[in-house]
């Protein structure tokens, strides 16, 4: 009996380490958040939500020259969603149970047999180079086609992808509703010096739309469009870090606009102490000069509230992007006074560069004679390896004149703090 026993238990063995050598990987990483966010903006009212949000990521490799990923998101408002609790951010109220899965992304990688070129097709993320505070002009998740490969010391990436199109009612393709985008990219690796720069040309139709604003209306893409970037990354000295982020963008019919920023960064014993300055070219008189984006532009976080700035758990970009305004601050980082306890501090004075005489000035769009100072703090408590204590915090003193439809507003305040669980 027990050699039986024996000899099944042996069988089981090789099936299990034969099914185990023909199977795929799977591996899972992601975070999740819980917390409360504030938002005061004056007398333009306030916001006072508890937030969760959850990401995972999901890999599924067969080897090292093949894989495939799955990225899903799922996140509530406590306390709110709609009449059929679905769609996303749905769920948060009685009851729960929301149909909320959010598909982020979805792609397989690939390398190309006997070459080094590696290929990303589907929908993912993808960024251009930015190295003072991200890139103002594309990154974020998107239908592409991505093609990799380095030499010596040189990265090469050219892509392809389509941001935008529609469908009329029967599924089938509107005719000049797509809009498509390709370019390069190239990455010079040097001793000291790392220098990106890029190309990226849009082709749209005449009908093009990149979705709708807040009252339900067509917000048009439909203008050809050129881009041009470099961003450098130097290390001179020990413990110096200079960057430079340099792009101009050009619609067919319009005047081109352009955006340069720079930082200088050096680490210290105690803390990082940096400084930082932009200016975005604004529309003039005539309601041209502000560089065109693929997205919204926020990406580029110049502060907390100027771009996707916030740690969390939800409030960032109440003042737009960084184009259309100039600005410099003094910045404090990896600042520590406890064991597991940083923080950063910064303070930034703003000014927009819109011509005063444009009508749609407002608190995302700043005229020149429009201005702030901004006050940020953020405090990060270590409590577990995977698991951090945020409390995040921008206080705003603005100056807008009589002409900006936010003169009213005085000040903003945000707050927030949450935990965040990263696996």
């Amino acid at each position: 009996m027990k050699r039986i026993i024996t000899l099944a238990l042996a069988v089981c063995m090789v099936f299990g380490a034969a099914l185990n050598a023909s199977a795929a990987e799977i591996k899972a990483s992601g975070n999740m958040y819980v917390g409360y966010d504030y938002l005061n903006k004056d007398n333009d009212g306030k916001k006072s939500d508890f937030i969760q949000r959850f990401r995972t990521q999901i890999d599924i490799v067969a080897s090292e020259a093949l894989s495939g990923t799955v990225y899903f998101e799922i996140s509530n408002t406590w306390g709110k969603t709609n009449e059929a609790n679905v769609g996303g951010g749905q769920g948060g109220a009685l009851g729960a149970d929301g149909v909320n899965i959010k598909t982020r992304r979805a792609y397989l990688d690939f390398i190309v047999p006997n070459t080094p070129v590696k290929v990303r097709a589907g929908i993912q993320g993808f960024a251009l180079p930015g190295a003072v505070a991200g890139s103002v002009l594309l990154d974020d998740d998107l239908g592409a086609i991505v093609a990799s490969t380095s030499y010596d010391i040189v990265d090469f990436t050219a892509f392809y992808g389509r941001p935008y199109d529609q469908a009329d009612e029967n599924g089938y393709d509107k005719s000049n509703t797509s809009v498509d985008i390709f370019g390069a990219v190239a990455a010079i690796n040097l001793d000291k010096l790392t220098v990106s720069p890029y190309a990226m040309f849009a082709s749209t139709g005449k009908e093009s739309i990149r979705g709708l604003d807040d009252d339900g209306n067509k917000i048009p893409y439909n203008n050809d469009t050129q881009w041009y970037g470099i961003a450098l990354e130097a290390t001179p000295i020990a413990n110096l870090v200079l960057s430079f982020d340099g792009v101009y963008g050009k619609a067919s019919d319009k005047d081109a606009g352009f955006l340069v920023a720079g930082k200088a960064a050096y680490a210290t014993q105690y803390c990082v102490p940096a400084l930082m300055a932009w200016y975005g070219s604004g529309n003039d008189s005539d309601g041209e000069g502000l560089m065109p984006t693929l997205d919204d532009g926020t990406d580029f976080a110049a502060t907390t509230l100027v771009g996707a700035g916030a740690q969390g758990p939800d409030s960032d970009g109440i003042f737009g992007n960084a184009l259309g305004k100039w600005g410099v601050g003094l910045q404090v980082a990896e600042l520590t006074f406890i064991e597991k306890v940083s923080h950063v501090a910064r303070v930034t004075y703003i000014r927009g560069t819109n011509d005063d005489s444009n009508t749609n000035l407002d608190i995302e769009n700043w005229g020149e004679d429009d201005s702030a100072v901004e006050f940020d703090f953020t405090t990060t408590y270590s409590m577990y390896d995977n698991l951090d204590l945020i409390a995040d915090f921008a206080y705003v003193v603005t100056d807008f004149d009589s002409n900006n439809a936010a003169h009213s507003t005085d000040d903003v305040f945000k707050a927030a703090i949450l935990a965040a669980y990263s696996f």
